[in-house]
């Protein structure tokens, strides 16, 4: 979806003409040029490295972004016939799709019935939402005080490549860059099993997360969150940090369980 280019009362250009430059430090803070370099080198050179996705990967990864972006509704049963049509593979590769879907929460398999996308009740969205919370904060001080100053740099980048999207009303390149942020965050933190639990669990929910865009005010809000987390973190100001992006989170799940709600209405109707 891309809005109508109608400037807002107040621009990205105002709520971020710079961001302050990186604090140096952190446990690893030294980890630049020559020897960041050496690292992602010896990284690419690994012989078990796959460089190519799997087909079924691909198809779970079109599937995931039409149920983000709304295409498949929560609730709704996959044509099996119509989807092998649309995007042109068999039906090994799309039952292997669902698979790795519903390994992800996204989709519910049932017997001789199919996959359905799951639809997530009120109660379910403020579970997972108070759980991202903590979650959220947490890599958000962890990356204050680990990461390096190349992620930063790349962090900011990430940063304003979203604003530049706000600017433009562009939502689903404003939403990429949006939870690229959160995600390079999160690798930052240097702490795996926290990033997987984190990506996992956000999946679930960015549906929801990028339909909360779609209304206005909710949407220059959530640019204003990102503004005060990201400038704290390039202070490496973890405690700050750590508030900012719990509540953040916490202003996402007010607005994706009045969608949850507004959702079960229309249904017991």
């Amino acid at each position: 979806m891309v809005y109508p280019e109608t400037a807002p009362e107040q621009s990205p250009a105002t709520l971020a003409p710079d961001l302050p430059p990186a604090r140096a430090g952190g446990e690893r803070g030294r980890r630049t040029g020559a020897a960041a370099a050496a690292s992602v080198s010896a990284d690419g050179d690994d012989p078990l490295a796959i460089a190519h996705p799997t087909l079924a990967a691909v198809v779970a990864e079109r599937l995931r972004q039409l149920i983000i972006d709304g295409t498949l509704v929560p609730g709704v049963w996959l044509n099996e016939r119509d989807l092998c049509e649309r995007l042109r593979v068999s039906r090994t590769p799309l039952r292997e799709a669902y698979r790795i879907l519903a390994a992800d929460g996204l989709v519910m398999l049932l017997p001789k019935r199919g996959a359905q996308v799951i639809a997530m009740s009120e109660r379910d969205v403020a579970d997972v939402f108070d759980v991202l919370a903590v979650l959220e904060g947490l890599t958000g001080r962890l990356a204050a005080e680990k990461a390096s100053d190349e992620e930063l740099a790349q962090i900011a980048r990430l940063h304003r490549a979203m604003l530049d999207a706000y600017a433009a009303r562009d939502l689903h390149a404003y939403y990429e860059a949006s939870m690229g942020t959160h995600l390079a965050i999160s690798a930052a933190a240097h702490n795996p099993t926290l990033a997987d639990t984190h990506r996992r669990l956000n999946l679930r929910v960015q549906n929801l997360r990028f339909r909360s865009n779609q209304d206005r005010d909710e949407w220059a809000h959530g640019v204003e969150d990102h503004q005060r987390f990201v400038t704290a973190l390039l202070a490496r100001d973890g405690a700050m940090v750590e508030t900012l992006m719990r509540e953040h989170a916490l202003q996402k799940k007010a607005v994706a369980m009045r969608a949850a709600r507004e959702r079960e209405a229309a249904a017991a109707r």
